[in-house]
């Protein structure tokens, strides 16, 4: 079962294909409450199925090649990284629910929550607090992003901070990440979603001072989508966890919650509700 329909849809009908048997991938945010995200926890636990969040990101060319740098200690331990967006409006999608609150939820829902995914699968380890920013207390009550910003406090003293903008107009993102013995920074500039012209590139700098600059050939959104769903298919077949897990899809929905209740409260730190599985 392929779950792609609006944000306020995924919690009840993952949860029925979930009790029906079905092995279940599903969009991000796996819900737009943690009530209704704990309620598909306990309808996987009780089915046994396999259910796959879609967070296609991690299998784009860029991502794997910083997360492959990290993993062979490159930089040492991870520390802080930064993630900046700068990029044009969402898309309406049907009925431009993506511009009705009651159906996304909150357009952080939408787009900052794959950055807060990439942060807790960069740095390893759980987030504790949040503290968030927000241009206008409108955004929050409409659910209206315009300008974004949220600083996650990890486990041993490391932090993430992600800026997200979407008055931009192409598509700038950036990222960069520190570590115990060394920095790898790198860029993906493009005009449009849909642009053949796109600049990408990571620069490190390691623990001998040595720099290195891999240019990197993106594999395109829809590519990442059916590696993602490859990945989905393998675990089925296979009967394993797959690679991207429904504790990933709750923890990072905490997250961006904790920091819609921070941003709410002119960024008095919040602490996030994780689940441990």
């Amino acid at each position: 079962m392929d779950i792609v329909t609006p944000n306020y849809t995924h919690a009840r009908i993952a949860q029925q294909s979930l009790l029906d048997g079905k092995n279940v991938y599903l969009e991000k945010p796996i819900s737009t409450s943690l009530e209704e995200a704990g309620k598909i926890v306990d309808a996987q636990r009780n089915s046994e199925r396999i259910l796959q969040v879609g967070f296609e990101n991690r299998y784009s060319s860029f991502w794997k090649t910083i997360k492959t740098l990290l993993n062979n200690g490159d930089i040492g331990i991870p520390l802080s990284g930064k993630i900046d967006s700068w990029r044009f409006p969402l898309r309406e999608g049907s009925q431009a629910w993506k511009y009705n609150r009651e159906k996304v939820g909150h357009q952080l829902l939408e787009e900052a929550i794959h950055y807060v995914d990439l942060a807790r699968w960069i740095l390893g380890t759980n987030a504790l607090k949040v503290s968030g920013y927000i241009d206008h207390e409108e955004s929050i009550i409409t659910g209206h992003l315009k300008n974004a910003w949220i600083l996650i406090e990890f486990e041993h003293e490391r932090r993430f901070l992600i800026t997200d903008n979407l008055q931009g107009f192409g598509s700038d993102l950036s990222v960069t990440v520190s570590g115990e013995s060394g920095t790898m920074t790198g860029a993906v500039r493009a005009e449009s979603d849909d642009s053949q012209n796109v600049d990408s590139y990571i620069k490190l700098i390691d623990r001998k001072d040595k720099t290195s600059t891999t240019n990197i050939f993106l594999s395109g959104q829809l590519e990442d989508l059916t590696a993602s769903l490859a990945d989905f298919i393998h675990a089925v077949q296979k009967s394993e966890m797959p690679k991207v897990t429904l504790q990933d899809g709750y923890n990072a929905l905490a997250i961006c919650l904790a920091a819609l209740r921070s941003m709410s409260n002119k960024g008095t730190p919040e602490v996030v509700q994780t689940l441990q599985f």
